[in-house]
């Protein structure tokens, strides 16, 4: 009893900081003015992931959510859509000249931040906490699959 008592707290302390690391990532989109479907677009499409359905799929959000997000950010002049020659369904979603500037200027500020606190972790840290936290989320994925199959 006490093994699983210690089990369970060590699993309340992860969930308890992803969910702290998840509040300070909440701060980049406030930070830049933008909500938080809008800051993970720019910054995808920013990356070369430009077709609703991909920035869908990389979220795990709805179609509905991202077309939400798309459409503030082209109310702010950040994008604009293009219709795919090879499928007119999707669309190809480009920055604007005042995207490109607002993603240069706020959004690469925050990965800035990242870089620097990244520089801050020895290599054998970095490969840890990549490997680890892999791990456990590939663990977890197929725990969910199974799950959903019962």
């Amino acid at each position: 009893m006490e093994e699983k008592t210690s089990d369970y707290q060590k699993l309340k302390k992860f969930r308890d900081t992803y969910k702290d690391l998840e509040s300070v990532y909440d701060m980049f989109p406030k930070l830049c003015g933008l909500a938080g479907t809008e800051f993970w677009a720019l910054s995808m499409i920013y990356d070369g992931i430009s077709t609703q359905h991909a920035i869908c799929e990389h979220l795990s959000i709805s179609r509905q959510t991202v077309n939400s997000a798309f459409r503030q950010l082209k109310k702010r002049g950040f994008i604009h859509l293009e219709t795919m020659d090879t499928n007119l369904r999707e669309k190809q979603v480009y920055l604007t000249e005042g995207g490109k500037e607002f993603v240069s200027q706020s959004i690469c500020s925050m990965h800035k931040l990242e870089e620097n606190v990244w520089k801050k972790m020895s290599e054998d840290e970095k490969e840890q906490i990549i490997s680890l936290i892999g791990k456990y989320k590939s663990l977890l994925a197929d725990e969910i699959e199974e799950y959903k199959k019962k």
